[in-house]
């Protein structure tokens, strides 16, 4: 599978969060209300320039699925002060970012073939969250960026 290699920096950050089970519709909707937020508030050239973050906080092998945490985050180079949206630092690293299809058969194909794809590619995971980066409207033939925590390939 190809991807290609990208550092993300250390950044601030504005989110929303959602608790619950993975891949419910509660996430779907949570991610209109933080893009209506964004274009009410005229940061939408932050979409364009970075992208929308998904970031699954736990795993729900060790979590109960009703209290996995789930991110919506956008990176924002100003302050904001508004007291409707959570704020904090994101710490970069290095990943690799796989492109693959929005739709919930090809996200599940990929996560049940990552460790096959990481080995191929001489590639080792980082512990820590896999992130996930729209730049595109929603949309049945939208992609979405996978990025997977790596070390420093040499």
């Amino acid at each position: 599978m190809k991807y290609k290699i990208e550092k993300l920096d250390d950044s601030s950050v504005v989110y929303m969060r959602m608790i619950g089970t993975y891949q419910s519709d509660k996430n779907f909707e949570m991610m209109k209300t933080f893009k209506h937020w964004i274009q009410t508030n005229h940061y939408w050239k932050y979409v364009e320039k970075y992208g929308v973050l998904g970031i699954a906080l736990d795993n729900p092998l060790h979590v109960q699925s009703n209290q996995c945490r789930y991110d919506v985050v956008l990176r924002i180079d100003e302050t904001v002060n508004d007291q409707t949206i959570s704020k904090r630092d994101f710490t970069g690293g290095i990943y690799a970012v796989f492109k693959v299809s929005h739709t919930k058969i090809n996200i599940e194909k990929f996560f049940s073939n990552l460790e096959n794809i990481l080995n191929e590619s001489h590639l080792r995971m980082r512990n820590e969250p896999i992130i996930e980066r729209y730049i595109e409207e929603e949309g049945t033939d939208k992609v979405c960026e996978m990025l997977v925590p790596i070390y420093e390939v040499n």
